[in-house]
Parts: structure tokens; C-alpha cells; sequence
């Protein structure tokens, strides 16, 4: 039962994640007129997801 809340919890992270990758830009960075702005939000987010991904399913060889 454990494994399976754990995993679920990183489940509702990279949808978080996801989510703010699209939000994050058009309502707070929206004052932010450089392209590096949303390039380091997108760049830490998607290795925030990989991590969870990794995180998510190490244990589905067993």
C-alpha cells in the first residue's frame, strides 16, 4: 500500500509540474520580457520531471 500512495504522489507532482510549465509563463513571467526567463523555469522543470519519472518507476522491473 505504501509503494502504491508513494507513486501516486509522484504522479500528482509531474502534474503539477506540467501544469505550472504552462501557467508559470502566461500569469507570473508575464512582466519578464527576456527569452532566458521561461527557458530556465521550462529547463529546471523538465529536469524536476525527469527526476520524478525516475522516482516513479524504478521499482517496475519487479
Amino acid at each position: 500500500m505504501a509503494k502504491h500512495v508513494s507513486k501516486l504522489g509522484w504522479g500528482i507532482a509531474i502534474i503539477t509540474l506540467i501544469l505550472a510549465a504552462y501557467i508559470l509563463p502566461y500569469t507570473i513571467l508575464t512582466q519578464v520580457h527576456t527569452w532566458y526567463g521561461s527557458f530556465l523555469l521550462w529547463g529546471v522543470i523538465g529536469i524536476l520531471i525527469i527526476i520524478a519519472n525516475i522516482m516513479a518507476t524504478k521499482d517496475w522491473g519487479k
